[in-house]
């Protein structure tokens, strides 16, 4: 007897543990329902309209306004060619490291040269007193045409996969309008990781 009484109390405490009340929650579908696709669409440009007379029934004039259509903003971030009165520095590579400090006009591009026999990778880090300087590095180009790299900010690791003499120009970028002139400061490390 004992034992049924303790199988009835355990079959009471199994049952009763179940709680229904708590929802079943089923993951989501991956991608998009279909009744929602022609809204992913890709965006469809915006037509302009020109500027058209209508006569109404009272023969009245009425101007229907151009609308905007919308242009991409040119504030891109590009590659900008070597100024008439750019400098041109040899970077002196010594235990793997090189810098220098030089003085640029506004405006003014300066190309800096280095040669790398052995590394894998170049660190190149480029720093004035101002710390919003409106400097940056412009690009890299390698012994062959078909390497090269660009724009980069203050500071880049740049893979180097020839040997020989890699060249690298220091601008403003094209976005700001404020151009720098000043003394900064060029760092070099050759990297073998």
């Amino acid at each position: 007897m004992k034992r049924i009484f303790i199988a009835f109390i355990i079959l009471i405490t199994l049952f009763s543990c179940e709680n229904k009340s708590t929802p079943t929650i089923y993951p989501s579908k991956i991608g998009v329902d279909p009744a929602y696709a022609d809204l992913v669409k890709k965006d469809k440009p915006i037509e302009s309209i020109d500027l058209t007379e209508k006569k109404l029934k009272n023969k009245k004039v009425v101007k229907v306004s151009k609308t905007n259509t919308v242009k991409p903003v040119e504030n891109i971030d590009k590659i900008i060619a070597l100024s008439s009165d750019n400098t041109t520095d040899v970077l002196t590579v010594s235990y793997g490291k090189a810098s220098k400090e030089i003085t640029k006009n506004a405006a003014q591009t300066n190309t800096f040269t280095f040669n790398s026999d052995s590394a894998k990778k170049v660190w190149i880090k480029i720093s004035a007193q101002d710390t919003l300087a409106n400097i940056r590095i412009n690009e890299i180009k390698g012994p062959f045409d078909s390497i090269h790299g660009g724009p980069f900010g203050k500071e880049t690791i740049f893979v180097l996969p020839a040997r020989g003499e890699y060249k690298f120009s220091i601008s403003e970028k094209p976005t700001n309008l404020k151009p720098y002139a000043g003394k900064y400061k060029v760092e070099l490390k050759l990297l073998w990781k």
